[in-house]
């Protein structure tokens, strides 16, 4: 009797170590999720709520869930502005996760699931030189149910010589939360 009673104790204090460890173990991986983004894009606290996608999943949300879509290339400053004011505004609206792609290789390419993101997105998007659809960064687009609500786009076609860090003045970092507030508006309504 009382080895069984010794048995079931250590049996128990396995499974508990187990479930403790499998607890901190994944909490150790979001952490590196977290930290992989705010290293590829500095501007953005590691306290953030990208979530990284493939294109597939991307094209999923688009079609069939909720959320707030960014599609953007860490080589790109004009991303880097962006993907912190968003962050620091959706975060304020108790937004839990901005769902981020780096499209930018599939867009070289050209490739079929980059081709079904510009028909998803076809009147939201620009022309290029000659005439074709393209996806220009930072993009943001606000689907609901699998309906696009809202998007925006604006700075990913500035042709100035203007750099991003004098473009963001605190007019137009309180316009763009402005705009965002509205978008989380609409998800939410």
């Amino acid at each position: 009797m009382y080895k069984l009673k010794l048995l079931s104790i250590l049996a128990i204090a396995v499974v508990g170590a187990l479930l403790i460890y499998n607890h901190f173990d994944n909490k150790k991986e979001e952490n590196i999720v977290i930290d992989k983004f705010s290293s590829e894009y500095n501007l953005v606290s590691q306290n953030n709520i990208f979530k990284y996608n493939t294109i597939d999943e991307i094209i999923d949300i688009l079609e069939n869930k909720s959320g707030f879509v960014f599609l953007c290339t860490p080589e790109s400053s004009w991303c880097n502005y962006y993907a912190s004011y968003l962050n620091e505004t959706l975060m304020n609206n108790n937004i839990k996760e901005i769902y981020y792609c780096n499209i930018k290789p599939d867009r070289e390419l050209n490739t079929l699931k980059y081709q079904k993101l510009l028909d998803l997105l076809n009147t939201h998007i620009y022309k290029d030189d000659t005439n074709n659809s393209k996806i220009y960064m930072p993009d943001l687009t606000v689907v609901k149910n699998g309906e696009i609500i809202a998007h925006d786009n604006e700075t990913s076609l500035i042709q100035s010589d203007q750099l991003a860090e004098s473009y963001w003045t605190q007019e137009k970092i309180t316009e763009f939360k402005n705009k965002l507030n509205g978008f989380v508006y609409l998800l939410n309504n």
